[in-house]
């Protein structure tokens, strides 16, 4: 059987390092066929002629009604994500001495969970990463081609074809990701108001990647166990009640 040619897209949310301004920090994948590409894209020219936006940085549209349209339309598409989430309260520096370490784990999470997805459904395709400006985008490069890909001891199936930097102001699909990853860190992240904000992220729930069934784990996947919030523990923080029954919220601990 012939594999589908896709493309991964990854880009942040948040700030990783121990106690410099926001509590989580989220790593998110998006996985796009070739096939769908230019759907995506001229959903994306509609939502920035609609907003009169040149680019989608979903963390600078202040408005919620503008960014509820925007998930919205992108809801329609069709792609996959797969999040990594980092809670930087529980950094155990004793651990992982440094946020470039910490970042470089939280990676492997996303790429074998990543090459899992593709494997199954008979996938392959390149990474493209959201430029940061800095020699650090070279060196990301070459950990995950070099050293991440080719170490046995690591859970990645054998699907990618190469790994590239891209600054997300010049490509559409990487805004794609900044609005997948933005909206799981809002559904996390406590904001000034004493909220969090998971409605974005609940909207796009069923784009993130399962097997068998399983979301935690795999399209929704903790750092560790313990940075998981427990059942119930954001519940007072929702502005919206208690969001949709039997799908699963990004504060559930249900799978």
């Amino acid at each position: 059987m012939d594999k589908t040619l896709s493309t991964v897209y990854v880009d942040e949310a948040g700030d990783l390092g121990a106690s410099r301004g926001t509590q989580w920090f989220v790593l998110t994948a998006v996985i796009v066929d070739q096939a769908q590409e230019a759907n995506i894209r001229a959903t994306m020219r509609t939502i920035k002629s609609t907003l009169n936006l040149n680019t989608i940085h979903f963390r600078n549209v202040k408005d919620f009604n503008r960014r509820a349209y925007i998930v919205r339309e992108l809801e329609k598409c069709n792609f996959t994500c797969v999040h990594v989430l980092f809670d930087t309260n529980q950094f155990d520096t004793s651990r992982i001495p440094s946020d470039r370490l910490a970042y470089n784990y939280i990676c492997r999470y996303l790429i074998e969970r990543v090459s899992w997805f593709m494997r199954d459904s008979n996938r392959i395709g390149k990474i493209i990463l959201s430029s940061r400006g800095t020699s650090r985008d070279q060196d990301l490069i070459n950990y995950i081609k070099d050293k991440l890909i080719p170490d046995s001891t690591n859970q990645i199936s054998p699907v990618f074809t190469g790994v590239e930097c891209k600054t997300a102001q010049s490509w559409d699909m990487l805004q794609l990701a900044d609005v997948c990853a933005t909206s799981m860190f809002y559904s996390h992240e406590i904001n000034s108001y004493g909220m969090i904000v998971p409605c974005f992220a609940i909207k796009l729930w069923e784009k993130n990647y399962r097997h068998a069934g399983n979301l935690y784990s795999y399209g929704v996947k903790y750092f560790q166990n313990n940075m998981r919030p427990a059942n119930g523990s954001l519940k007072d923080k929702r502005p919206c009640g208690e969001g949709i029954k039997n799908r699963g919220t990004p504060s559930a601990t249900a799978t």
